[in-house]
Parts: C-alpha cells; structure tokens; sequence
C-alpha cells in the first residue's frame, strides 16, 4: 500500500530575513538565514526527501503488480487460458486477472502463467472441480509465484454429495448438511438403560446420554465352578458366567470291615475320610441280635446282645 506523507512548511518569526557576511573580497557576501524563533523545521526539499517519496510511489507500484508486467495495471486484466496435457496454460499480463475455463478439471491438473508452472489455491484449499469448471469466467490474483481464484470457504454440491449421514444416525436436534444444501436434522436417540453394574468388565458403550461413556463393573466368572461335600451348599458369586461352570460333590466311597467284639460292646472308629454311614451288615454267625447300632461322627458302637458268635462284616460309607 502507498504509505502516505503530509507535509509540512517550515514556520519562523522572520522567514524572508538573511544576514550578509562579507567574505573579504569586494562586493562578495556569505548568506545565511536569520529568521528570529523557528516554531516549526517543515520538511526540506533535498534529495532525502525526493528519494524517499519516490521510494514510497514505487511501493504502491509493486503492491499491485508485484511482477512488474502489466506495467502498473490495477485493473482487472484478461488472460488467454489453453488446457493441454492436463495443463491450463494462462498468458498474459497483471495482477489481477480473469479467463474463460476452456475445458473441464481432472484430477492431476496444473497451471502455468506464460510458461512458468505455478501453484493454483482457491481460498485455502488447492483448486479442483468446484473452482474450474468448463465455461465459466474466473478471477484470480497473481503475485508472480502462485495463482488465487476468487472462492472459497463454502462447500459446493458435489462436496456435499460425499457427505452420507442421514437423519436416523445423526442425534436428535443436531442439524447438519449431507448430500445436498437443504440442512437437516438428525432423529436417533439413545434409549439403552444398561448400566455398570450389568456390563461385563473390560467393556464400555453408550446408554442413554451420547456425551457420558459406561464403563462395565460386572466381574467375568467365566466357567466358575466349585465342589461341595455331601449335604454342603456353594454361594454362587455374581458376575457373568458362560454356562460351562458347574458344581460337583465330592464321589462316595465305600470300605468293608468286620465288627469282631471280644466283649458285649464294640467300638471303631474310622480314620480314612469322613464317614457318612453304613450298609450291607452281612451275618456271618448263626445269631443275628445286635441289641443297638450307633453312628456318632466317624466313631460306630455296636452293643452285642449276647446270642451266639457275633462276627459280621459292615460296608462304611465316607469321603
């Protein structure tokens, strides 16, 4: 931009006086000023001054045709535009321009401006089909090393069309543009009441508010399982199972001994596991009276009821 100058006249209190001074030689005098009080310098004629006016034209000059071809031409300027190879080749002269698109744009495209390859921009993208398109005027700034067309900043309909949201995946009361110019407004809503506590540990997700992620606190059992003595019970834990746990009591056993008193009374106890009952009391005497047959733990008693020999095998049961 051309800088500006205001200029200002010198003031003083006598400023057409001078003062002679006799230089020595006959009728020949030194002159100087002898204006009083100075109340302002001004701005002197010298070359400073001339130099840095011209300084300051030539600025604005370059300003608008910094390549220095269109001779100073601020106006808008026509420039032939051929596309060959894939090449738009503009020729002429000045800052800035206007062509006719002679054909349409492909991707790959290039410019040049009499001769030279230069980059070509439209507001901060490069230029594409939105910008160049076959028989349409453009305008454009040419500051000797890139090209700038007239545009920018919107998005034209081919770009929309490569938009693909639709309302249904959009959220309620969003509004927002896809495949056309016409705004839209989303509809999907979130209605999920999963929370934490029902959610497997390791995951995450989304229930009812888009902005606020669950993250799941449910402990993952897998194939829990446990095994339990007869007549004993298992607290299950709670957590997600997959189904392949189970709960297994432990397998009865079986022993044979004999029961051989050598008085009325018999006494065993068993060491082997923990016993849970007996069965098969086989006869092995011609009398069977047993007057009593207690089980206490793992200790049996047997009361003999004095009748014949009493020698009888017994099957225990235990663990």
């Amino acid at each position: 931009m051309y800088e500006r100058k205001v200029w200002v006249n010198r003031q003083s209190e006598h400023p057409s006086r001078r003062k002679l001074t006799p230089t020595g030689n006959d009728g020949e005098y030194d002159v100087s000023r002898s204006e009083g009080i100075i109340m302002e310098d001004g701005d002197a004629f010298d070359a400073d001054t001339m130099n840095d006016l011209e300084r300051r034209v030539a600025a604005g000059f370059t300003e608008m045709d910094p390549t220095g071809a269109g001779g100073g031409e601020v106006t808008v300027q026509p420039y032939t535009c051929e596309k060959k190879n894939g090449v738009y080749a503009l020729i002429g002269s000045g800052a800035v321009g206007r062509c006719k698109i002679p054909a349409s744009w492909a991707a790959g495209d290039s410019f040049t401006v009499n001769g030279v390859a230069v980059p070509a921009y439209c507001g901060a993208d490069a230029v594409d089909g939105d910008t160049i398109v076959k028989g349409r005027w453009v305008l454009f700034f040419y500051d000797g090393t890139q090209l700038n067309f007239n545009g920018g900043g919107g998005l034209s309909t081919s770009k929309l069309a490569l938009a693909t949201a639709t309302e249904g995946n959009v959220l309620a009361g969003n509004k927002f543009y896809a495949g056309s110019k016409t705004i839209k407004e989303g509809t999907l809503t979130l209605t999920g009441n999963v929370s934490a506590d029902k959610m497997l540990e390791g995951s995450s997700g989304y229930a009812d508010d888009a902005h606020s992620i669950v993250v799941g606190r449910m402990p993952n059992k897998g194939s829990w399982g446990t095994t339990i003595n007869p007549g004993g019970e298992a607290t299950i834990p709670a957590g997600y199972h997959n189904g392949n746990g189970k709960v297994t009591a432990v397998s009865l056993k079986t022993m044979t001994i004999t029961m051989a008193p050598s008085s009325m009374y018999w006494s065993y106890t068993f060491t082997g596991g923990t016993l849970v009952g007996i069965c098969d009391i086989a006869e092995t005497a011609y009398n069977h009276d047993i007057e009593y047959l207690h089980i206490s733990g793992n200790t049996i008693t047997m009361k003999w009821s004095g009748n014949g020999s009493m020698y009888r095998q017994i099957t225990l049961i235990y663990y």
